[in-house]
């Protein structure tokens, strides 16, 4: 799980399970340990078959959105569905704590959706790739790696963001 913006993580589906299991992180400005606001799960959960169904969060102060969507599969009319449906939740879940946006592997749906929240606060698409590809290595200590290497957005979710986003 990797800190992109202050109450803003980046997950996969490992990160999610302990969100939902009620993992607690500091919550700016008092830096009190608490278990996440709220929790985007953007693939089906559980993902594997042989993984115990998970129906509620841990904590009843933990909202659970669970959209899962294709990785680029269904285009970009699924990706804006889910945007339609995230962004307000990220924003409702971040004014009460910290939130975590997940998919399978935290490359891309997870990424895009991030990606878009941050686009709303004012980055440009490309700035939002690039800032959550930075926070992602930063927060894996490895600054040798290619950054855009640790990302990979589908076609369809950069296009997306593109057409709604960009200035």
């Amino acid at each position: 799980m990797w800190e992109i913006s202050e109450r803003l993580y980046l997950g996969n589906y490992e990160s999610a399970k302990a969100a939902l299991s009620g993992i607690t992180r500091p919550v700016p400005p008092s830096g009190k340990l608490e278990p996440f606001a709220g929790v985007v799960s953007l693939c089906p959960v559980p993902l594997f078959p042989d993984d115990p169904p998970i129906s509620t969060a841990a904590y009843e102060s933990t909202e659970w959105l669970l959209h899962p969507i294709f990785d680029g599969g269904n285009g970009e009319g699924e990706f804006e569905e889910a945007l339609e449906r995230a962004l307000p939740f990220i924003q409702r879940r971040l004014d009460v704590g910290n939130v975590l946006v997940h998919c399978a592997a935290g490359m891309s749906r997870s990424v895009s959706v991030i990606a878009a929240k941050l686009c709303v606060d004012g980055a440009d698409p490309d700035d939002a790739y690039r800032r959550i590809a930075r926070a992602k290595a930063e927060a894996l200590a490895r600054q040798g790696v290619e950054q855009e290497f640790l990302i990979a957005p589908a076609r369809e979710f950069r296009s997306c963001l593109n057409r709604l986003f960009a200035r």
